[in-house]
């Protein structure tokens, strides 16, 4: 009589095991979908924070980086835009901040100062590193489409990131030297409706 006992209670055992198996394969496929969706998410939020697998930095960015347009005409059909973004590292609670600017210069390594303008008046910037070691990262960290393009990282404080956040308009302004003399481009973006450098200001509030 026991072993008939035993025998029934393994045989009814069975589907709750197996049913558990089912949902335990469920959830971990839903998470598995969960959290790629999550991994796709971050540059179509505002502000997003990352941790940089190769110099252990977290790092907090816009989601994408802003995009100016070249206001005078060039017979040339590249460098139609400049991109403009602030971010912040954080090691172990030590936060610095940057701004980072890029610029489709016809001579990436040229000595140019671009002129940054917030509403009609100059940001007074420090000199500028010209690669990702000046911030301590070992890449960009705004991704674009053009490998070719000039950067510049500005270290930054809080009344900077302020000026920013308060933008309606944004002037990148650079002067070349080329072969045929001094190249003079402007980049302008109206800043209407778009809120991400204010959101990024708002949470670097001290």
């Amino acid at each position: 009589m026991q072993q008939e006992c035993l025998s029934k209670t393994i045989m009814t055992s069975r589907r709750p095991l197996s049913t558990l198996h089912r949902l335990t394969r469920f959830a971990l496929l839903t998470a598995t979908v969960w959290l790629g969706a999550c991994a796709s998410l971050p540059n179509d939020a505002p502000v997003v924070e990352q941790l940089d697998d190769q110099t252990g930095l977290t790092i907090a960015r816009l989601g994408r980086p802003l995009e100016l347009y070249r206001e005078n005409f060039r017979k040339d059909t590249l460098g139609k835009f400049a991109f403009l973004g602030p971010f912040e590292t954080n090691q172990m609670g030590r936060r610095e901040l940057y701004l980072w600017v890029a610029l489709p210069l016809e001579d990436t390594a040229s000595s140019v100062k671009p002129v940054i303008t917030v509403n009609g008046t100059v940001l007074e910037l420090p000199e500028p590193g010209r690669a990702p070691d000046a911030a301590g990262l070992q890449s960009t960290p705004y991704k674009i489409p053009m490998s070719w393009i000039a950067t510049f990282y500005y270290r930054i404080d809080h009344t900077t990131v302020a000026r920013l956040g308060e933008a309606s308009t944004l002037r990148i302004q650079v002067t070349e030297d080329t072969k045929s003399g001094p190249l003079k481009t402007a980049y302008l973006l109206e800043l209407a409706g778009d809120s991400r450098l204010r959101e990024f200001a708002a949470r670097q509030a001290p």
